[in-house]
């Protein structure tokens, strides 16, 4: 992250609209390609993307930037956990019709579920970071980056089969460690 972006941030976070717009708009790209991982056939995906927008902003909102992730690695998390739990949330009401809707069903998180929600994750990474070897921790870090196939391979120097084969035995691994 270069100091100009890091200091756009920072006057997004203190106000700055035209700030938080030019984020935004930097990272819309980045919404959308979240979002289409959760799109279900013939689903526009449009309220999904709304509320990734959502996500980015919250990333926007509570981003530290002595934090030692990188702005977009968190805005990944911010954005990828915020549909999450709109579709969560839509489950949970089948009977609406939207998203938003549902959204308003939801009260703040308590204190207690975020640590226990904090603290099953941290298991559950320290869990996944046993199970797998260098190369499948490495191109795990870099897809919950949003990055591409193509991103991965040329980053990691190996080919994007590889790469492709390489997460469908990570969703086998972790599936593993989920269901026991």
């Amino acid at each position: 992250m270069t100091a100009s972006e890091k200091e756009l941030i920072k006057r997004a976070r203190n106000g700055d609209v035209q700030a938080e717009n030019e984020v935004l708009t930097a990272y819309a790209p980045l919404v959308k390609s979240i979002a289409r991982s959760f799109y279900v056939i013939g689903e526009d995906g449009d309220e999904l993307i709304q509320m990734g927008m959502i996500g980015l902003m919250r990333a926007v909102r509570t981003y530290d930037a002595e934090n030692t992730a990188t702005f977009k690695t968190y805005a990944s998390h911010c954005i990828r956990n915020t549909i999450v739990d709109a579709v969560r949330k839509q489950n949970a009401h089948p009977d609406s019709d939207n998203i938003d809707d549902v959204m308003l069903f939801s009260d703040e998180q308590e204190p207690e579920r975020i640590y226990i929600e904090d603290e099953t994750s941290r298991l559950l990474l320290e869990t996944i970071s046993a199970t797998l070897n260098d190369r499948e921790m490495s191109v795990l870090k870099l897809f919950l980056d949003a990055m591409s196939y193509a991103e991965i391979s040329e980053k990691l120097g190996i080919e994007k089969k590889q790469v492709d084969n390489t997460i469908y035995a990570l969703r086998k691994k972790i599936k593993k460690i989920l269901n026991k």
